[in-house]
């Protein structure tokens, strides 16, 4: 039936996005001005957060389970008339040389990066969360609406490098993107009418989505910029730190041949069979009464990059505690701009800890907690944007991350 399988293809999109998100970096990264030769920094992080969508409904399609009739009930009132998901996961590899390329500037060294980014994400109405998870019967002589829905997915690899200072740990980096898979599926206007016991349905859409050119593992290329730069402020007897301005996977890719497919049209069905509605393919006497039309597009889109600003802690501070707050925005409007506040601990001379209070970005509060060690030559940190939602079903997400580095 065609609510199975629009339950099937929605969560899982949903939920899912068929990877992960370019994820995020609250997991700080101690500022230390301590001049060193070689480095290799390893980071990696995973993430999924969501403003309406418990953990106890998006674990069950994430790592399995039954989702019972009570359940999806219970998680379709929770949800809103708009309501935002993110996904994602990012591995990266950077080195940073020792060697003078300037003769006039000895802190001046180059440097190169190697990464793996998903990112997805979805903004969706309660009436086709409700749609997809209780089916048609509960919307009988009813109708769903669909408007302004879109979900995007994306997966790239990031090559490239630049200049770094050796001694006040700012960079600059530019980058050639390989986007590798894209999807994105956009309603402008939706509505589903069910009349009687459900035979009869009357649908009003318009909608529009884009693939990835299936013939070829590039999709097409582009551009990007990464880059830290740290100002210190203030002195010994007032409030002082060093404020971090950083951006990632800032620019666009350009895709090739991509598929797309429109639907705009209105139209009435009765006593036909909606298991044919959906499923690996939609067959063309299907698509010729949608009206869905297809072509080639070749079309240029925004990386899912970001920006953070905000104070840091320091590695040779003599204070126990310090203070970390800020603000981070992504390239995309579904995200919100996100405002985080914390305290950094060093326990020890080797070890730290921190926590931080984030909210936004997909969704509302979270509470994140890290631990740091720090040696003469490596540096590991480990920690959770969402340690709450690491344990309690009532949350909206889950996350991680780590950092390592070797100062070589």
């Amino acid at each position: 039936m065609i609510l199975d399988k629009i339950k099937l293809s929605f969560l899982c999109s949903l939920l899912t996005l068929n990877g992960y998100l370019s994820a995020q970096e609250l997991l700080p990264e101690l500022y230390d001005s301590t001049v060193f030769e070689q480095q290799l920094i390893i980071n990696g992080s995973v993430l999924q957060h969501a403003s309406n969508l418990q953990n106890e409904l998006s674990r069950k399609f994430l790592f399995g389970g039954e989702v019972s009739d009570e359940l999806s009930q219970e998680s379709y009132d929770q949800h809103l008339n708009s309501n935002r998901v993110g996904v994602g996961a990012r591995f990266r590899i950077e080195y940073r040389g020792s060697r003078q390329i300037f003769k006039s500037r000895p802190n001046l060294s180059w440097m190169a990066d190697i990464s793996s980014n998903y990112h997805g994400y979805a903004e969706y109405s309660d009436d086709i969360f409700g749609l997809a998870l209780l089916g048609n019967k509960s919307f009988l002589n009813e109708t769903v609406g669909f408007n302004n829905n879109e979900l995007k997915y994306v997966q790239f690899y990031s090559l490239g490098g630049g200049i770094h200072n050796r001694k006040n740990k700012n960079f600059v980096s530019l980058n050639v993107i390989l986007p590798m898979s894209f999807t994105q599926l956009v309603v402008d206007r939706g509505a589903i009418s069910f009349f009687n016991d459900g035979a009869e349905v009357g649908l009003n859409l318009r909608a529009e989505m884009l693939e990835g050119n299936a013939n070829s593992d590039i999709k097409g290329i582009g551009g990007a910029v990464n880059f830290d730069y740290h100002i210190p402020f203030g002195n010994e007897n007032e409030f002082n730190g060093v404020m971090k301005i950083s951006a990632r996977n800032l620019g666009l890719y350009h895709l090739n041949d991509a598929q797309k497919q429109k639907v705009t049209n209105e139209i009435s069905y009765s006593g036909f069979q909606l298991d044919n509605f959906f499923g690996d393919s939609i067959s063309t006497t299907l698509k010729d009464t949608l009206g869905i039309t297809e072509s080639k597009s070749s079309s240029t889109h925004f990386l899912p990059g970001f920006i953070q600003v905000g104070k840091v802690a320091t590695h040779h501070s003599k204070d126990k505690l310090q203070s970390t707050f800020g603000v981070r925005l992504y390239t995309n409007r579904v995200y919100r701009p996100m405002v985080f506040a914390g305290v950094h601990y060093q326990a020890m001379k080797k070890i730290s800890f921190g926590s931080q209070l984030t909210y936004g970005g997909y969704g509302n509060f979270r509470l994140g907690l890290y631990a740091n060690y720090q040696s003469e030559s490596i540096v590991f940190g480990i920690g959770t944007e969402d340690i709450l939602g690491a344990f309690l079903n009532s949350q909206y997400g889950h996350s991680g991350l780590i950092r390592l580095a070797w100062k070589l």
